[in-house]
């Protein structure tokens, strides 16, 4: 695997490198755990079109409106959305 890279064309497409795992996912918010720690990706109709774990890489799409990233160790259990609550909505 190489190293951690991001490429962002106009906040509408996004190609990542050194992608480890998918924490979670729904067209709001994408959660990746990368080599230099976990990555939150917040938009709109975020749709993951590519994804290949085995070389580390994943590629989104969607309106894009912020990047975070989280040291390694945070508790991300209680931030994704469970299916209850997504039926409830």
């Amino acid at each position: 695997m190489t190293g951690h890279l991001i490429s962002m064309s106009d906040r509408k497409s996004i190609e990542l490198s050194g992608i480890t795992n998918v924490v979670n996912f729904d067209e709001e918010e994408i959660i990746l755990e990368t080599i230099m720690g976990y990555l939150e990706i917040g938009g709109q109709e975020l749709h993951i079109t590519m994804l290949n774990l085995d070389n580390g890489k994943i590629a989104v799409m969607g309106s894009i409106n912020h990047l975070v990233y989280k040291p390694q160790g945070t508790n991300l259990k209680n931030k994704g959305k469970t299916i209850l609550n997504r039926l409830l909505k």
